[in-house]
């Protein structure tokens, strides 16, 4: 497979036709912006996310063609080979002087964890992190990852974590791993995890330092991993914009649905959400599904709020740049049997709404 630096290096923008929605300025502003990151020498793993995201940037502006199949396995491939929060938001380490370098290491229960980078606002945190199994040369060959879908793998269960942020010696804000990616080819997990705030009432832009403890969250175990995170870069509760909204939905299993917020910044666009459950609400007899936020912009780009931490849905992928509102349908995807796809799109539970954005 040819190098993804190589291919966007030998882009030529202006004979695209395609991009004719760009104009010269931008066409020569991204040409000049990926040769530069794509050719500088790499010197460390912030570099190389940059690099990322700067190509991740490149591939959204393809992806605004729904046709290209090609450019969606780059944009996939950029995503799933780098790790960093600078893929979710790209640019430089001068636009993005809110994404954090930690690097900070632990090891327990034979693994070692990496908390990688970091993102921080006012109400939540956003990690990104690799799990490295000591006790495992290869997933692949330990049973845990398979190339077919059909052959039964190992019990991955310990790889699953809860997250707890500590402020002062109390508990500031709680989190979970509740996806990631194994690699294939080696013995490292890469994901991120988000934790939210907002239910202990604590404001991150006044919190210098903190500590971040990990557990697992299945798998009993002993030892945990425990960090110190020193928030040394700006946070982004100053240049949030914020919306009221009130928009109240009934879900059939008797949970009610309040989205009373969406606010924006650099780094994220976030959707809140509270549920509420009736009295004695048992999930195993009720619930139904669950819930995830639909949308389509102005533009006509797809895009989905999807559940981060506490109250927060955040939106899935950057948006074109011309967009100003977002139509979304809240939904809920129904519980099916185990191993069964889940569907992408759930039974909406009531009207839909819109949101405006700014860019």
């Amino acid at each position: 497979m040819r190098d993804l630096y190589e291919v966007f290096n030998d882009l030529n923008l202006e004979e695209e036709k395609d991009l004719e929605v760009m104009n010269d300025l931008e066409k020569q502003k991204w040409k000049k912006k990926l040769r530069k990151e794509i050719k500088k020498p790499v010197k460390t793993g912030r570099k190389v996310a940059v690099s990322a995201g700067c190509l991740g940037i490149a591939a959204g502006l393809f992806l605004l063609f729904a046709d290209s199949e090609v450019l969606a396995v780059a944009k996939q491939a950029v995503e799933e080979t780098y790790r960093s929060i600078a893929v979710w938001v790209g640019g430089t380490p001068e636009e993005n002087d809110y994404v954090q370098e930690v690097y900070g290491k632990a090891t327990a229960n034979g693994r070692e964890i990496t908390i990688v980078d970091m993102i921080v606002d006012e109400d939540l945190l956003q990690i990104s992190y690799q799990d490295r199994d000591l006790s495992i040369e290869n997933f692949l060959q330990g049973g845990y990852v398979s190339r077919n879908p059909a052959e039964e793998t190992k019990d991955n269960t310990k790889y699953f974590l809860d997250a707890e942020l500590l402020v002062d010696g109390k508990t500031a804000g709680n989190g979970a791993v509740s996806g990631f990616r194994l690699s294939s080819e080696t013995n490292a997990i890469n994901g991120s995890f988000c934790i939210y705030t907002g239910d202990f009432g604590v404001d991150m832009s006044k919190v210098k330092t903190a500590e971040l403890t990990l557990r697992q969250r299945y798998v009993e175990a002993e030892e945990e991993w425990n960090f110190s995170l020193d928030l040394e870069k700006r946070n982004l509760k100053d240049t949030t914009r914020i919306q009221e909204l009130s928009q109240v939905f009934s879900i059939e299993d008797g949970r009610t649905v309040e989205v009373y917020r969406y606010a924006e910044n650099e780094g994220a666009r976030k959707l809140y959400v509270k549920v509420t459950r009736p009295e004695n609400w048992n999930p195993d007899k009720f619930y139904s599904g669950y819930l995830q936020f639909r949308g389509v912009t102005d533009q006509k780009q797809k895009v989905l709020f999807k559940a981060a931490a506490g109250d927060i849905y955040l939106l899935n992928r950057n948006i074109n740049s011309n967009t100003k509102s977002i139509t979304i349908i809240p939904e809920v995807i129904p519980r099916g049997e185990v191993g069964e796809a889940v569907p992408e799109e759930g039974i909406p539970i009531g009207e839909s709404f819109t949101i405006q954005v700014n860019n």
